[in-house]
């Protein structure tokens, strides 16, 4: 019954959270070396995967395949490497910075987000008022 009332999304918004914690690992690597000779950035790219599910989770059998999904995506982050890439590119300090002044402000958006969703199912298990 709890399944049915948060759905998919609480595992959406998880894999999101692990792709962003991810990502801010491998900007900050990136920073911490723009002085390194040879070290050429790198980037994580995970999006695609949450994109490429159907979110359109109607049917049991549908919700099983997304949650599949998910904890394969969950799996791919927690390797890793298949995730993070190298550009090939020298470190530009500037770009960095402003993708983890971003990535910071998506993982802050997804964390409020879930909260107000909790607080939400909250109020309704209580009922209006109480």
């Amino acid at each position: 019954m709890i399944e049915d009332i948060s759905g998919v999304t609480p595992k959406v918004v998880m894999t999101a959270l692990d792709g962003l914690l991810l990502r801010h690992q491998v900007i900050s690597h990136n920073i911490a070396n723009v002085s390194t000779p040879g070290y050429s950035a790198k980037t994580v790219s995970f999006e695609q995967f949450l994109t490429n599910m159907s979110m359109d989770a109607t049917s049991p059998s549908q919700k099983n395949s997304l949650t599949n999904a998910m904890s394969e995506i969950r799996d791919l982050i927690k390797e890793k490497d298949s995730l993070i890439v190298s550009t090939g590119n020298k470190v530009e300090l500037d770009k960095e910075m402003v993708q983890l002044t971003e990535n910071v402000l998506k993982y802050r958006a997804l964390l409020e987000a879930n909260s107000k969703r909790g607080d939400i199912l909250a109020m309704a298990v209580r009922g209006r008022g109480r």
